[in-house]
């Protein structure tokens, strides 16, 4: 089964093609750049170096949220477009779970944060022992205070020793984590903190071996909170 992985999620674009076991290929862009601009492209590459077209793919995974309005829009609305173009099918996978998944096997608590502005982070928990992450919490937009708070409870209930966190969402409030866990909080390299492409293509192969197909017509982004423009609608500011 060969798998095109799409990731735009973040200000980290990235696409994968993942056969089986084998990561064929993978490319990242973190460089703050419009996913409008280099998504397309990046797909275009990955498709020419490995000598494949769109029609030669089992299935075409995208994450779904939470993260960037804007990107999770474009993401989406391209492999939608792909999709309808070539009757290939969709397979959805959480932004969290697909950073989580960055280091299974291991047996420290993992809590993944992206940076929702508005002194928020979307965030999960979870145990990464197995082959996929299993989610101690709910996903969900909250403070950082109030993610210390969650994390600390899980750890204490599950008797994990260590906890270690992941996406961009750690970096804005680093000295609170860092204080909040001290030494049970453990560093990890650069390059884990960033939502793979591959990653995502590995968790849609187990999801297409169960079935778990996405309805292109139902799909939808997972923001966990309103726009800003749903805000002022709400207040009737528009």
């Amino acid at each position: 089964m060969l798998v095109l992985a799409v990731d735009s999620a973040t200000p980290c674009a990235g696409v994968a093609l993942v056969e089986d076991n084998n990561v064929l290929y993978e490319e990242l862009a973190n460089l703050g750049k419009t996913h409008s601009q280099t998504l397309m492209p990046m797909i275009d590459r990955a498709l020419q170096v490995g000598g494949f077209s769109i029609m030669d793919l089992s299935a075409i995974a995208v994450t779904v949220g939470p993260g960037s309005f804007t990107g999770l829009r474009i993401g989406m609305g391209t492999v939608k477009g792909l999709s309808l173009a070539s009757g290939k099918p969709i397979v959805a996978v959480s932004t969290l779970e697909t950073i989580a998944y960055n280091l299974t096997g291991l047996s420290h608590l993992v809590g993944v944060l992206l940076d929702a502005r508005k002194q928020e982070v979307y965030t999960a928990v979870y145990d990464v022992q197995g082959f996929a992450p299993q989610a101690l919490s709910a996903e969900l937009a909250i403070s950082p205070e109030e993610f210390v708070d969650l994390a600390w409870g899980i750890k204490v209930k599950y008797k994990y020793e260590n906890i270690i966190l992941l996406g961009d969402g750690y970096y804005p409030y680093a000295d609170l984590f860092q204080t909040s866990f001290a030494s049970t909080l453990l560093p990890i390299a650069p390059h884990f903190m960033l939502p793979r492409p591959a990653a995502l293509g590995s968790l849609a192969l187990a999801k297409i071996k169960s079935g778990e197909y996405a309805d292109i017509y139902s799909l939808s982004p997972v923001y966990l909170r309103l726009s800003e423009a749903e805000y002022k609608l709400k207040r009737g500011e528009l």
